[in-house]
């Protein structure tokens, strides 16, 4: 039996499975769906009622998804697989939530030493 030598980049990767979600990111659209729902409705049940609470949690999600998987479609072309949840981790980290041990700062490496201070550095016999 022949082994592969090399492993595709997009092997493991999950598939898209609606609009451009994939599972972990619809799951977590409806999540988001879900709490938007909520907070939405919680001010109409003085007008209509407690049915509007589960209502407004399971309407919500499915908006959610069918307008803004364009969106995010259109946000991941050209990007690593898992740009969306980068992304997440560093604004969970700008937060104080999350990994704290994150790196999120962007600067330029410097060698603290010229050009003239190597040709005068008595440890390089020059």
């Amino acid at each position: 039996m022949k082994t592969i030598r090399f492993l595709p980049d997009r092997l493991n990767a999950d598939p898209v499975v609606f609009r451009g979600f994939t599972t972990p990111e619809m799951g977590l659209a409806g999540l988001i769906g879900i709490g938007i729902g909520l907070i939405w409705s919680f001010p109409l049940i003085t007008l209509i009622g407690w049915v509007i609470v589960p209502t407004g949690m399971l309407l919500t999600p499915l908006i959610l998804i069918a307008f803004c998987g364009r969106w995010l479609a259109r946000l991941k072309r050209g990007k690593p697989e898992n740009y969306i949840w980068q992304r997440l981790a560093i604004k969970r980290h700008q937060f104080g939530l999350g990994n704290l041990s994150l790196i999120t700062v962007s600067q330029r490496w410097s060698m603290k030493r010229s050009p003239k201070g190597l040709k005068t550095n008595p440890r390089f016999g020059r």
